[in-house]
């Protein structure tokens, strides 16, 4: 009895001993399942358990440091969390009595982002060629967020040359006029299931042209019974508003704010008196640029206009070869001071329309949309308004739908015409070679039948010795 009692104790104390063995061993290991993140406000829920075991333990949910978040004790337990700003960190699960832990899982807290908007520095967008443009894509709130950005509706490509991208931020180091049109930028929460989006206003970005030196020219006009001279100042490229004025021998003596390349000045003038050296000043936010002088003097012996009236005409064709508009200038043979008119089918046009614009003093006729018709210039004396107006032929315009010739055909065209040049010129050089060493043979066999006549009119005397003529090597010859 006693013996039973004992066997009885020890397959006990063998059992307890494995049980507390496999309880403190590495094989009861938790697994932790659950999100890694959640945006604010919601609830999670964390599983923890020991793959393969059945009986119930006790599970601590603890996070970052050690901090207990809860307990439980069953074979498989969860925890429900409410998502807080507290609520990131790295959580794990671990047996209690300092038992095994389990893996971690690093969770965030997402704020859902709201309110997109964008800035730009220089505020307002507006950024002269060259210069840099930042612009900044802020949220009212959210966190983990990634952007896109987008010019002109397209989206940005990250890898582009043109942009440099860094988090909510856009840099354009050197802008150029591609770089000008409308922005806008998402911002995404980084979330694998329903992210959320948030998206700006367009921003609209200028790119201003840096003005050219600007020029004068002037013409005199009658007022009366004195002149007048009016003086054009002109930059030929930049972006308006400039600030042009007029100086006469360092002397400002008139300011202009217009919202065009050219703007226009009048002084009085006489006959004979050189007034000085004219200059006009460009201006704007970032240039100043002054025009060379010119004499403003009307000299006493001023040439009338007279002679031949001619029109040449420029048609201007855009990068695919696309007629977009033409240029008509008009050259009187002489004439110091002349004005000029133009005439379309017989009616006069003003200095400006919806579809052309004149330069130079009425010169020159830019047809921005070009209206298919007869046109014809008219000159006379400014200064003179009894001055008889000269007229040129009538010229006949007309918009082709016909693109330009490109220079990709023209270099084909040349290309293959210089390749018949070339064949046609190796194939008579061959001709004049085998012309020529068929007279050479021609030649060579009259001179070998010639030495072969010679040699047999040769007397032979009779000997056992050979003789000096080969006739055998003459006909070798004859037959090569």
């Amino acid at each position: 009895m006693a013996g039973s009692l004992r066997f009885l104790l020890l397959s006990l104390w063998v059992l307890l001993g494995l049980l507390v063995t496999e309880i403190g061993g590495s094989h009861l290991k938790p697994v932790l399942s659950g999100p890694s993140e959640a945006y604010m406000r919601s609830e999670v829920q964390f599983d923890c358990a020991v793959p393969g075991w059945s009986s119930p333990l006790t599970y601590e949910l603890r996070k970052d440091a050690g901090d207990l978040i809860a307990a439980e004790n069953n074979v498989k337990v969860s925890f429900s969390l409410q998502v807080t700003e507290g609520s990131e960190g790295k959580y794990y699960c671990r047996l209690s009595a300092g038992g095994p832990t389990s893996n971690t899982i690093h969770f965030q807290a997402v704020v859902p982002v709201l309110g997109a908007r964008l800035t730009s520095d220089p505020d307002p967008p507006m950024v002269y060629e060259g210069q840099n443009l930042v612009l900044r894509c802020l949220v009212r709130k959210g966190t983990h967020l990634s952007f896109i950005w987008y010019h002109n509706k397209q989206e940005v490509n990250s890898s582009s040359e043109l942009y440099r991208l860094s988090g909510d931020t856009l840099t354009v180091d050197g802008v150029s006029e591609m770089h000008a049109g409308t922005y806008s930028c998402t911002a995404q929460n980084q979330m694998t299931v329903n992210p959320r989006f948030s998206s700006s206003r367009n921003v609209h970005v200028i790119v201003k042209k840096h003005i050219s030196a600007p020029t004068l020219s002037f013409t005199v006009f009658s007022n009366g019974s004195s002149l007048t001279a009016n003086i054009s100042c002109r930059s030929t490229r930049g972006s308006p508003p400039v600030t042009f004025s007029v100086l006469l021998d360092g002397l400002e003596l008139d300011v202009k704010r217009v919202d065009s390349l050219e703007s226009w000045f009048v002084l009085p003038v006489s006959v004979g008196v050189d007034m000085g050296a004219a200059r006009c000043k460009a201006q704007t936010d970032t240039q100043q640029l002054m025009s060379d002088p010119v004499r403003l003097h009307v000299g006493e012996c001023v040439i009338p206009v007279g002679g031949a009236v001619r029109v040449t005409v420029t048609y201007l064709h855009d990068a695919g070869g696309t007629m977009t508009a033409a240029q008509l200038k008009c050259i009187p043979d002489r004439g110091t001071f002349p004005m000029f008119s133009w005439r379309l089918n017989h009616s006069s046009l003003p200095p400006e329309g919806d579809a052309h614009m004149v330069i130079r003093h009425g010169q020159i006729l830019i047809l921005t949309d070009i209206s298919a018709g007869f046109y014809r210039c008219w000159a006379r004396d400014s200064f003179n308004d009894s001055s008889v107006w000269v007229e040129s032929e009538d010229i006949f315009i007309q918009k082709s739908d016909l693109p330009a010739t490109r220079m990709e055909v023209i270099a084909l065209v040349f290309c293959g015409f210089l390749l018949i040049v070339i064949i046609g010129g190796s194939i008579f050089m061959f001709w004049r070679i085998e012309r020529g060493n068929n007279t050479c043979k021609h030649h060579r066999n009259q001179d070998v039948i010639k030495s072969e006549m010679i040699a047999m009119d040769i007397p032979v005397a009779v000997s056992s010795e050979p003789q000096p003529v080969e006739i055998n090597t003459v006909i070798m010859e004859f037959e090569a």
